[in-house]
C-alpha cells in the first residue's frame, strides 16, 4: 500500500533529521513508526486475573525457600548510605 502524506518543508527536514539520527532511510523510519502504531496492544489483566496469575507464580516457589522478613524489605535495609560501605 502506498500512502501520500503531504508535509511542509520544515516537517520534511525534521523527518529526514530523525531518520538520519536513527541511521535509517526515511522509508524505513516511517515503516517502523507505522508498525509501532498498528501492532496489537497487550490487554490489561483484570484484578481477578492478576491475582490468579500471582497465585500461580507464588505456587511455583519451593516450600524450602525461607520467607523474607518484613524488616529485610524495609527501606532502611534496602537503601544504604554510601559512607557505610
Amino acid at each position: 500500500m502506498t500512502v501520500i502524506v503531504p508535509l511542509t518543508s520544515k516537517e520534511q527536514s525534521a523527518l529526514q533529521a530523525q531518520a538520519n539520527a536513527h541511521g535509517v532511510s526515511v522509508d524505513t523510519f516511517l515503516r517502523r513508526a507505522v508498525l509501532e502504531i498498528i501492532k496489537p496492544r497487550q490487554q490489561q489483566l483484570s484484578p481477578e486475573d492478576f491475582e490468579k496469575a500471582f497465585e500461580e507464580i507464588a505456587d511455583m516457589i519451593s516450600e524450602s525457600v525461607p520467607p523474607i522478613s518484613d524488616a529485610a524489605l524495609s527501606r532502611e535495609n534496602i537503601y544504604t548510605r554510601e559512607d557505610e560501605w
